[in-house]
């Protein structure tokens, strides 16, 4: 008897108990099949992607329009989505330029895969920035991005910290603008091997400049390069977790500088 009330209580408290809601840091995994339609495009074209299959970041809200309005200032156009449907031969073909605006997870079907490789085999340009770096992406994505296995970032109180950025590409047009040692607030992304050998790093961090574990500490600890994937340009930038990172004139330059270099109307390489 003393059992079965037992039972009944906790079957009771269950019912009581509401759910857990959901994280919209963490969305549930979604693949699109239906592609989205797109506006009339002039030519240079920038497409922004922020489809998070893995985190979600807060900032996208700030990243997204930032990012257009830096395409709009060139007289470009862009388009905005997060349906990785999007990823077909006939919508990609009106695109110079993919941008990843802290988009993340593995979000292709294997058509849509398909697609954005031989995009890019045909010279796209990439750019790819903060959680395009994680380490929630695809091994193809990964060696195209060209460097190492994501291992994380400083947490609690040392996840956000100012530190300095030594700028080695001071010619490319994302950096041509910044001091030599950039001093810069964000959340520090650490990775199990460097870039490539075919990589270009343009900016490392300085891990003197910060709090920083033994398991994060790289030594040569690059944060920009860029590299090519046969004729495309590929782009790769570790800043803009946080929203204020998207109302900063030289963070906005540096992003602007990359699409220019991506879409091949700015500085040399993969020629």
């Amino acid at each position: 008897m003393k059992a079965a009330l037992a039972l009944a209580a906790a079957l009771l408290l269950t019912a009581q108990t509401p759910a857990a809601a959901p994280d919209p840091r963490r969305p549930a995994p979604t693949f699109d099949r239906v592609a989205p339609d797109l506006p009339a495009l002039g030519r240079p074209a920038v497409l922004i992607v922020s489809k998070t299959n893995g985190y979600r970041h807060d900032s996208i809200a700030q990243a997204v329009p930032a990012i257009a309005a830096l395409v709009k200032a060139r007289g470009w156009s862009s388009f905005a989505t997060e349906n990785a449907a999007v990823f077909n031969p006939e919508s990609l073909a009106k695109f110079d330029v993919i941008v990843f605006a802290n988009a993340s997870g593995d979000i292709y079907t294997p058509e849509q895969r398909a697609a954005f490789q031989s995009w890019i085999a045909k010279g796209g340009g990439f750019v790819g920035l903060h959680s395009a770096g994680d380490d929630s992406h695809p091994g193809w994505f990964v060696r195209m991005r060209g460097n190492g296995r994501f291992t994380g970032h400083p947490g609690g109180a040392d996840q956000f910290q100012a530190a300095d950025l030594v700028v080695k590409g001071r010619g490319h047009p994302a950096t041509q603008h910044l001091p030599q040692r950039w001093r810069w607030t964000d959340e520090y992304y650490s990775w199990d091997a460097p870039p490539a050998a075919d990589a270009h790093v343009i900016a490392s961090l300085d891990e003197s400049t910060l709090r920083l574990e033994p398991k994060y500490r790289m030594g040569d600890h690059a944060l920009i390069w860029w590299r090519c994937e046969g004729r495309a340009r590929i782009f790769y930038s570790a800043l803009g977790h946080r929203a204020e990172a998207w109302s900063d004139p030289d963070h906005l330059r540096m992003v602007a500088g990359a699409i220019g270099w991506a879409a091949r109307k700015e500085g040399r390489g993969c020629d």
